[in-house]
């Protein structure tokens, strides 16, 4: 553009001096004009040499250095497409030819590393592998209170609220302060550090444990641990979660079933012993008053026996001494029960169905115990030597089934064993095999077959209940893509991190932590339009966590345009019943909390939440980084910048577009890839970055 207006200017003035001469020729006009001509033609040739010149020279060698940075930080796979002079033709093809043996080098470079760190990656996998089993929630913190690392079982514990309420997020980075009592986290680390300053190496690893509420209204038994750094000093702290709501509530409820029974009691019981102590004054009194007394005595037994008995079918649960069940998988609890039975009586045990993926809550020793007296009691007095287990899933209920040949056992001696076969548990209490199944929440009775030539106990357990989901269910037919590694739960690299809350301006790119989001709407009208649909997700130390998503379908309380359908599938009948973007936006508000915001095309996005600022009553103030804007900034010779054409560039695989998710993902892997292109023109901080970005023409769009 620049060599075209200044050729334009040129050839203007050179018209406007051969005019002005043209008037003061006179007789020799006939002449002037053909050297005029002839004056223009070299002019325009002249004009179009230096504009192939700059094009060659300039335009294109601009290019082969945008493409040759591409190749050394984002895109080693990028190629130069041959174009233009020959001489940038065979610059173009020697560049090309380093970008071969770069990639070469590179792969190299990667199989070393990957064979060196294999070690620890594999000792890292079998880390996350047994907190991810672990049954108590597990968080590590470091002193700022930043989480760097949390297992599945405390994201289930921790996240939720009561009535639906927006509550702080389980994630890396995060503080642990406001989701578990910062008073409370507070004060165990004082005890931890008076007895880190006594420095008795026994007492520095002792635990301190304290129950407290969690921000979702759970109970919580905490334990924290201390971890030192290499150079002795106290780095951080561990907590250990466990859930004791039910414990304390049913304690509570077991006190009160107490106080009131004994409350009840007091009357009946003092009317009972003023009857008796009147008998017992006055020996001669008439029968007619003895007769009243009795009926006193009498009246008030009955009620005490009626009071315990109705208590007793009330609150039963609340009374029973609570067994620690563990969850259990069906083959496994098979196994179990086939190597007791063979090991210690000798019998044959066949397999009978078992349903793989069912899963049971049970103590597993006293099960076994009560299955291994039942199998001894048939061994011993009828002689069956052999028995198939079943273990299946009728309804919502587990069912064993213990079966052998019929030998003579009926109703009323399987219902003498239920009451008196004992079992010896773990607190070495003697039970029997109907309260084993009592206390499992279930049942057990005795049933022959139709045949007459089998018979079975069946022992109904209920199953174990599947955890509820950590993130709102979502009709959007997007995926993430598989990843090789375990789910991204942990970040080491977080102890490192400055303070909470540094100067954001001066901070380096590399170093902020992101939420990558994206929208999709009933249409492209901010104030007309409506939410359909949000995806989030956050980046932290250069990693995009693709296990901390927000994902949420909107009813936008209005039809969806069939041409908006017909771009990211969502229909009217996929939003109905979901929240509204009143509910959703606070919820979004927190999970982009103390995060910069990163989007393509993110003012759209932002106008739309600022058109439901007043309705949601939150305002999104972080800052914000453009992918479109910072694309203008990393390459201002491409005309195209959108997401696909990006994506493009950077060697960035497509896919799930036009979800709200997968939009998201693809931006933010974009923006991992921008980084090092940005740091290679000197743009290292936000600031940088924002400011770069605001020269750009896409930043001249408005909403």
């Amino acid at each position: 553009m620049a060599v075209v207006a200044l050729g334009a200017l040129a050839t203007g003035l050179a018209t406007g001096w051969l005019l002005a001469q043209a008037a003061q020729v006179g007789p020799n006009r006939a002449l002037f004009w053909p050297g005029v001509a002839g004056i223009l033609a070299l002019l325009t040739i002249a004009l179009l040499i230096f504009h192939r010149f700059v094009r060659a020279f300039v335009w294109d060698v601009r290019r082969l250095v945008d493409a040759g940075r591409m190749m050394l930080t984002v895109h080693p796979e990028h190629r130069v497409q041959p174009g233009g002079h020959p001489d940038v033709q065979e610059l173009a093809a020697l560049l090309n030819q380093f970008a071969e043996r770069f990639e070469e080098l590179q792969k190299e470079r990667a199989e070393a590393i990957r064979q060196a760190r294999a070690d620890v990656e594999q000792e890292r996998a079998m880390l996350a592998t047994l907190l991810a089993e672990l049954t108590e929630g597990v968080l590590v913190c470091n002193l700022d209170g930043q989480i760097l690392l949390y297992n599945r079982s405390a994201r289930r514990l921790l996240d939720g609220s009561p009535n639906g309420a927006a509550q702080p997020f389980v994630g890396l980075g995060r503080s642990v302060f406001g989701i578990i009592d910062r008073n409370a986290i507070v004060h165990a680390l004082e005890q931890v550090h008076y007895l880190h300053q006594r420095h008795n190496p026994e007492e520095r690893t002792m635990m301190t444990s304290f129950i407290t509420a969690a921000a979702n209204g759970r109970l919580l038994r905490t334990r924290l641990a201390p971890f030192m750094g290499p150079d002795g000093n106290l780095r951080g702290y561990i907590l250990a979660l466990q859930d004791v709501s039910e414990g304390i509530e049913r304690s509570l409820r077991r006190d009160a079933l107490l106080q009131t029974l004994t409350e009840r009691q007091r009357a009946s019981l003092g009317a009972i012993r003023a009857a008796i102590e009147a008998m017992a004054s006055f020996p001669d009194m008439s029968p007619a008053q003895r007769h009243r007394f009795q009926q006193v005595i009498l009246e008030e037994a009955q009620m005490l026996s009626e009071q315990i008995d109705e208590m007793m079918r009330a609150h039963a649960s609340d009374l029973r001494a609570q067994w620690m069940l563990e969850e259990i998988a069906a083959p496994d609890l098979l196994w179990s029960m086939q190597r007791r039975l063979s090991d210690r009586l000798g019998i044959e045990v066949n397999p009978g169905t078992v349903d793989d993926i069912l899963r049971l809550k049970v103590d597993n020793y006293t099960l076994v115990q009560g299955i291994s007296h039942l199998a001894h009691t048939l061994v011993q007095e009828f002689g069956v030597r052999t028995l198939t287990l079943s273990l299946v899933s009728v309804e919502h209920f587990a069912a064993i089934d213990i079966e052998w040949p019929c030998s003579g056992v009926n109703r009323e001696r399987w219902q003498r064993w239920e009451e008196s076969t004992s079992v010896t548990n773990r607190q070495d209490s003697v039970i029997t095999l109907r309260e084993v199944a009592e206390r499992h929440g279930g049942e057990v009775w005795f049933q022959m077959r139709p045949s007459g030539e089998r018979a079975y106990f069946r022992l109904l357990l209920p199953r174990a209940t599947e955890p509820a989901p950590t993130a709102a269910p979502s009709s959007t037919p997007f995926q993430a893509p598989a990843v090789e590694s375990r789910p991204e739960y942990y970040d080491f690299d977080l102890f490192h991190q400055p303070g909470q809350h540094p100067e954001l301006d001066q901070r380096p790119l590399r170093s902020l932590v992101y939420t990558v989001l994206d929208v999709e709407t009933t249409g492209l009208t901010p104030g007309l339009d409506e939410i359909v649909s949000i995806g989030a997700l956050r980046i932290v130390n250069g990693r995009l966590l693709r296990q901390e998503i927000f994902e949420q379908l909107v009813d936008p309380r209005r039809p969806i345009p069939a041409a908006a359908t017909a771009i990211h599938g969502i229909t009217d009948a996929m939003v109905k019943g979901q929240p509204t973007i009143d509910v959703v936006l606070p919820r979004l508000h927190q999970f982009v909390e103390d995060t910069v915001l990163v989007g393509h095309n993110l003012a759209f996005d932002l106008r739309m939440f600022k058109e439901k600022e007043a309705e949601s009553g939150v305002c999104f103030v972080n800052p914000v980084l453009d992918t479109l804007l910072l694309s203008a900034v990393i390459h201002p010779e491409e005309e195209r910048h959108g997401i696909e054409d990006i994506a493009g560039r950077m060697g960035v695989q497509v896919l799930g577009r036009h979800t709200a998710l997968g939009d998201a993902i693809l931006t933010g892997e974009i923006f991992l890839r921008m980084i090092p292109l940005l740091e290679e023109r000197g743009i290292y901080t936000l600031q940088q970055a924002r400011a770069a970005a605001e020269q750009t023409y896409f930043a001249r769009l408005r909403y």
